[in-house]
């Protein structure tokens, strides 16, 4: 009789402890997925701030000028 009472205090122990573990296990993924969420969000702001910064923005407009160039070259060239 003594063997069921521990056995069963061994499943019952067994059970708590694999709760535990995956409670933890949880909470660590839970971590690192506010740490990804966060570090996401620091690249979007960053890109946002590249994709407006004065160079990108003067570098587009050049490119896009010497662009317009070359099609108004290649169009009197072939006609």
């Amino acid at each position: 009789m003594r063997l069921y009472l521990v056995v069963a205090m061994l499943v019952l122990a067994l059970a708590a402890f694999t709760q535990a573990q995956e409670a933890e296990a949880e909470a660590a993924a839970s971590g690192i997925g506010e740490m990804g969420k966060n570090l996401a969000d620091k690249a979007q702001a960053t890109l946002e701030v590249i994709r407006t910064s004065d160079i990108v923005t003067n570098s587009q407009t050049w490119l896009e000028q010497q662009l317009e160039k070359v099609k108004q070259k290649i169009s009197e060239i072939t006609q």
